[in-house]
């Protein structure tokens, strides 16, 4: 009688939990949340999660995705969050690899190099374009209050993502 791959079993329920979290997080970010003065910005830290906990293929193709699902739902330009959380996912695996994460303090250091990536991306695409200069304090009072509402929300996520896997989802 063949053994039972309890890994394979073990995986399905992860990736499970990740998919529904991740869709859940796209409803919450452009469905519920834009009626707040600032919007924090779920997917972001959902993004870091994956790039701190799940270094793969599979983490990559669902950073994209979420980036790619929020695009697709708040009507922003295709193609901007999507390449906003592969370059989230991309810096945040290559830092992960070389630095020691096992405290609160560093994981709250990269949800704040993400939050830093992201409005990058956004002004290097040009999504804000020649107005950029005009707009520089708005710009920077975003940047504050998207990087203390991730820091705020980043250990509430981490621990629901975190625990979520513990009780037989972990992978």
């Amino acid at each position: 009688m063949p053994e039972s791959d309890t890994s394979g079993e073990r995986k399905k329920p992860a990736l499970k939990l990740l998919i529904v979290s991740g869709m859940c997080a796209i409803i919450l970010q452009t469905a519920l949340l834009p009626h707040l003065p600032f919007i924090p910005d779920l997917l972001l830290i959902f993004c870091v999660y994956l790039a701190i906990h799940h270094r793969s293929v599979g983490g990559a193709a669902g950073a994209f995705c979420l980036g790619y699902g929020l695009d697709s739902c708040s009507g922003a330009p295709i193609g901007t969050n999507a390449f906003a959380m592969s370059l989230i996912f991309a810096v945040i695996t290559a830092t992960a690899r070389c630095l020691w994460l096992n405290n609160p303090f560093s994981l709250l250091f990269m949800v704040l190099l993400a939050v830093i990536l992201k409005t990058s991306a956004f002004l290097c695409l040009g999504e804000l374009g020649s107005l950029a200069m005009l707009l520089q304090p708005m710009v920077a009072r975003y940047m504050m209050w998207d990087a203390i509402l991730a820091l705020l929300l980043t250990p509430v996520v981490f621990t629901f993502l975190y625990h979520g896997q513990e009780f037989g989802y972990r992978t």
